[in-house]
């Protein structure tokens, strides 16, 4: 391992490649080993529902955190759509195999019961839609909007998980 630095003048950035021994004293390239982006830290409800989402959006995250903003929308809308199916499967059981193959907005639209859910998954669709179309049809939004539509769809599925959970354990008492 060993820390070298960019030869280009105009990049000049630093970065950790991978060597192994070859001989005495010869090494050769191995790989150039990719720093680690800072996490976005979810829920413990959210990670167990939906560790796929979580992998996915932090990859996006990752990307968004190098600049790399021309593909981390597309990355923020696949980890969108594992949330939801995830959800949905965990709801629903029985329909895995439909829910897999449906299409995102049509799992929305058809399986989705819960107004808030609905509401918020869908716009971010449409905003993450945008992401990987020629012609964005949101000109007014943006990465921070698709984000925050995220982040509302993940906030209303751990309350209706949660409340789906306390309503089960605690019954009427009258």
């Amino acid at each position: 391992m060993g820390l070298l630095r960019c030869t280009n003048k105009i990049c000049d950035l630093g970065f950790v490649a991978n060597f192994t021994k070859v001989g005495d004293n010869r090494f050769a390239f191995v790989d150039i080993a990719a720093p680690k982006g800072k996490p976005r830290v979810f829920t413990a409800k959210i990670s167990e529902i939906s560790p796929s989402f979580v992998d996915i959006y932090n990859e996006a995250f990752f990307a968004e955190q190098k600049k790399l903003l021309q593909i981390c929308g597309v990355g923020y809308r696949k980890a969108l759509e594992f949330l939801i199916k995830d959800y949905l499967i965990r709801l629903m059981p029985e329909k895995e195999q439909e829910i897999k193959e449906k299409f995102l907005g049509n799992c929305i639209n058809e399986l989705l019961g819960d107004t808030n859910i609905k509401v918020a998954a869908t716009r971010a669709v449409w905003l993450g839609n945008d992401e990987t179309h020629y012609t964005r049809k949101w000109v007014d939004k943006d990465l921070s909007d698709l984000k925050t539509l995220i982040d509302i769809s993940a906030h209303w599925i751990e309350m209706d998980l949660l409340t789906k959970e306390y309503a089960g354990e605690m019954n009427s008492r009258g």
